[in-house]
């Protein structure tokens, strides 16, 4: 009978932990692996085979749920959810032009220390030197910004 008290141990202290841990996903399938040996436990608790099994169901139930269904559920619980990048702490940001291209669409200018090429999103707003660009998002490799009016 004192395996009925392991498994529940074992089902709340992997709830405990995906809760401090939220969004992980991994605890939470020790929980529902614990869940079946719980439910064994009922039945001959002295023998040391039925144990064993319900070990084996365990590491076998919480494998199958980790490989299959994590992967699943993150999909649907962080649906639509993007993830952000140090770049999108950019945004909004001003900064000054470096240096123009010949026919004026394309700056450079610098981020953290890194150099970009940035495009304005109408083609037909033409780039000063020195000027301030305000960052308005980022595409591929390339700064999308927009003239700062002073």
């Amino acid at each position: 009978m004192y395996m009925l008290w392991v498994w529940l141990a074992v089902i709340v202290v992997a709830l405990i932990i995906e809760l401090i841990d939220a969004g992980t996903l991994v605890s939470a399938w020790f929980s529902v692996g614990a869940v079946i040996p719980f439910f064994m436990s009922f039945w001959r608790t002295n023998n040391p085979v039925y144990i064993s099994a319900q070990v084996v169901v365990f590491g076998v139930v919480t494998t199958l749920c980790l490989v299959f269904l994590r992967k699943l559920a993150l999909k649907y619980l962080y649906k639509g959810k993007q993830e952000r990048t140090n770049l999108d702490n950019v945004v909004g940001k001003k900064l000054k032009v470096l240096s123009v291209n010949e026919d004026k669409t394309r700056a450079i200018v610098k981020i953290n220390g890194i150099e970009y090429t940035a495009t304005t999103e109408s083609e037909e707003t033409p780039f000063e030197l020195n000027s301030e660009v305000e960052v308005v998002r980022f595409e591929g490799n390339k700064v999308i910004v927009k003239k700062v009016e002073k």
